[in-house]
């Protein structure tokens, strides 16, 4: 009898909580720092390429219901494969002695952008708008898309099934994308995503977000992008962290 009690106690509460609706709100706490981090995997049949980026995101300000924040980069890394050939290896850490020409190369490009400060709005919705960068540096627009590539909520409340849509764009291609809520615990809400390209029909996006309730911080964000290009399939993994340091 106790035994059968457990069980429909948690049956209960396994259902009130898959019926509980959630109001998702982007809530930064004001003078506090994020880290935020991603990591890009770009498979191309012939070559491969790793990226990571490390950003620490300062949140300097609120005003009315969107955050100001000050953001860095504090690591960045590339790795170029072509068949068994490394063409480019790189990290912020390594030392002149230790690059390849390649890798001063790349470095020359990337040392303007670790020297930059992006100032940005962010709306309790997540909707980020770059206000300024110092200095300014050519070229940080496709970094900061990248690093701006984050889930937009929805106005309403969610419950487990509802979906909502982000568009994203980047370079002139924009990314559709459609959430649906999956699980909700008393701490994170799970969702899945999946989506479509502008300009590539035979794009195929899939992926999942992980939010803490609390914070409304996409804690982990998944993103994978296969295109088939005139018969060979190029694969993009995008794995994005954040956490409050």
């Amino acid at each position: 009898m106790k035994k059968f009690l457990v069980v429909l106690l948690l049956s209960v509460s396994a259902i009130s909580m898959s019926q509980e609706k959630v109001l998702l709100r982007l809530n930064y706490e004001v003078g506090a720092n994020y880290e935020m981090s991603m990591k890009m995997n770009n498979d191309m049949g012939v070559a491969l390429m790793d990226m990571d980026m490390n950003m620490n995101i300062e949140v300097t300000g609120k005003e009315e219901e969107s955050f100001l924040t000050k953001t860095s980069f504090t690591y960045m890394a590339m790795k170029v494969l072509q068949g068994a050939e490394e063409k480019v290896n790189y990290n912020s850490n390594m030392k002149d002695e230790e690059l390849s020409a390649e890798g001063k190369k790349f470095k020359s490009q990337i040392a303007p952008m670790m020297e930059a400060v992006m100032f940005s709005k962010t709306s309790n919705l997540g909707e980020a708008k770059i206000i300024k960068v110092e200095p300014n540096t050519p070229g940080i627009e496709q970094y900061v898309n990248q690093s701006n590539r984050t889930v937009v909520y929805p106005k309403e409340e969610v419950t487990v099934g509802s979906t909502w849509t982000n568009t994203q764009s980047n370079q002139g291609i924009s990314m559709e994308l459609t959430y649906t809520v999956k699980e909700i615990t008393k701490d994170k809400v799970f969702t899945t995503l999946s989506g479509n390209m502008s300009m590539m029909p035979g794009a195929k996006i899939t992926g999942s977000t992980n939010i803490d309730r609390a914070s409304g911080i996409p804690i982990k964000s998944v993103i994978n992008i296969e295109i088939d290009m005139m018969g060979k399939v190029v694969k993009n993994t995008v794995v994005g962290t954040m956490s409050k340091l």
